[in-house]
């Protein structure tokens, strides 16, 4: 119940979000398809089309919760003058190519409002009607859409707190029939056995009659005949009682170890699905917005935007595809279904291919590696599995860096240690999340809105190196940098196991 409440309240503000987004621009459009039913029947409105959008703009804010306004940089009309918000969005539109342009803000009288604005156009109509150089595409202006978040919320938060009753009502109903089922397939069960043994203890013969094929049923059919010998030898019955007891109790313990397995299993799963179905959300938007977007031509003439579509719908695959890897790779670590094989490796080749698999990333960042590692040094070490936890490490220092920064690399050794550290010049780490970033689903509250991610990686990278025998040891300073040491016995990494 705790974890679902606590999804219930973090996904409300962007829920609430989401919500005003797509009200906006459904007003929008709206909005479009009145100027565009004006612009072709104008013989029908008088004196021109603009006053119709003009004149509901002014009804909505009488008669609705929300407002709409529309505004240019080249003005025709006083009443249309743009306020910050709408320059604000008419610059990112014209410059930044932006589809649309959001914020929140506070508003006098409607409280907090979600602003949205979105361009328009000049086609057709609007050529027919204004011959003053307008050209067919040209950017004109914008509609702005303001809506209150408050009500939004109110809805919400009613359809929330159902959930929760909801919750509660299934948790009751849950209990209340594995109490049932419990009782009718043992406890009563149970009861027959004990019920039999008191005859048995006053003297009585008796036989029990239980058929549930299972451990209960064995054990009543081992009842019976032990109940059958009593009459003839009192120590071979005292034998089978005490066989049988054993016998139940091992059950028992046994049931008890697959049931805290089965826990165990069971919580690591919803887990991973909580974790999937928040981090893949993202990726897969976006990987479907920019699909969507290489179906306009004028994208497709476009070689510059066209590569960057493209990059980043293969960087959102890869970030899907990671995801997996993590997750794969975590599962196996926590139920022990990998072996791990130590060979020698060359630890300054296997960074160097790690930094070249980054080689994009580094270059868009203009990052500068400094890679100090002996070319001879050799370490004992599972390679499948060391190659993760390098490839975390890189991967954490190149997201996490400041761009035109420096990330060192460096391997030595100290007294009976051998270290290999990295360290970057990025957003760093709060000191209150150092101690739990090694936690599988943690992740650093600074890092959270601005840069995607699991929460897996560290908590993998930790598993690993706790198999080598090595420790972790971070330190960091929020917003300057990050360093991240693995430390290894000299004697554990340099030989053969």
């Amino acid at each position: 119940m705790i974890p679902a409440v606590y999804l219930l309240l973090s996904n409300q503000s962007r829920t609430i979000i989401e919500q005003a987004h797509t009200q906006a621009k459904t007003v929008h459009s709206m909005v479009v398809i009145t100027r565009q039913w004006a612009a072709e029947n104008r013989e029908r409105v008088e004196p021109v089309p603009a006053v119709v959008t003009k004149e509901l703009s002014k009804y909505a804010e009488k008669m609705t919760a929300f407002r709409f306004h529309i505004t240019s940089d080249n003005l025709v009309n006083a009443d249309n003058v743009p306020t910050e918000f709408e320059m604000a969005a008419m610059k990112a539109i014209q410059h930044n190519h932006m589809k649309e342009y959001t914020e929140i803000a506070q508003d006098d009288i409607l409280g907090t409002v979600y602003n949205y604005a979105a361009p328009l156009f000049i086609n057709q109509s609007c050529i027919s009607c204004h011959t003053d150089g307008y050209k067919l595409n040209d950017f004109r202006g914008l509609i702005s859409i303001t809506l209150p978040l408050d009500e939004i919320k109110t809805s919400l938060t009613r359809s929330n707190e159902i959930t929760f009753y909801t919750i509660i009502i299934s948790l009751i109903l849950i209990i209340i029939v594995i109490s049932l089922l419990i009782h009718r397939l043992i406890i009563r069960h149970v009861n027959t056995l004990t019920k039999a043994t008191i005859q048995i203890k006053q003297g009585n013969i008796v036989e029990t009659k239980i058929d549930t094929s299972d451990e209960i049923s064995i054990l009543s059919e081992a009842f019976n005949q032990m109940s059958v010998q009593i009459a003839h030898n009192e120590d071979i019955l005292t034998s089978k009682l005490a066989d049988a007891a054993g016998k139940y109790i091992t059950l028992v313990d046994e049931l008890k170890d697959k049931n805290d397995k089965l826990d165990s299993i069971n919580q690591l799963k919803t887990e991973l699905l909580d974790s999937i179905a928040h981090e893949i959300r993202t990726p897969l938007t976006k990987i479907l917005s920019y699909s969507e977007l290489l179906d306009d031509k004028r994208i497709l003439d476009n070689h510059e935007m066209r590569s960057k579509f493209t990059y980043s719908l293969k960087n959102n695959i890869n970030t899907i595809k990671t995801l997996f890897n993590d997750i794969v790779t975590l599962s196996r670590l926590e139920h022990g279904q990998y072996d791990y094989h130590f060979i020698p490796v060359n630890i300054y080749n296997m960074v160097e291919e790690r930094v070249e698999m980054f080689d994009i990333d580094i270059k868009n960042k203009e990052l500068i590696i400094s890679l100090n590692i002996k070319r001879t040094d050799t370490i004992y070490v599972d390679g499948e599995t060391f190659i993760t936890v390098i490839n975390n490490l890189i991967s954490n220092a190149v997201k996490y860096s400041y761009p035109n920064s420096t990330i060192i690399i460096k391997a030595y050794s100290y007294r009976e240690n051998y270290i290999i550290m990295f360290k970057d010049n990025g957003v760093g780490i709060n000191k209150n999340d150092i101690k739990t970033v090694l936690t599988k689903f943690h992740r650093g509250e600074n890092v959270k809105k601005e840069y995607p991610g699991t929460g897996l990686g560290l908590s993998i990278v930790s598993r690993i190196v706790r198999e080598h025998n090595g420790r972790i040891d971070i330190k960091s300073k929020e917003k300057e940098w990050t360093e991240v040491k693995l430390i290894f016995n000299k004697d554990d990494i340099s030989k053969q196991k």
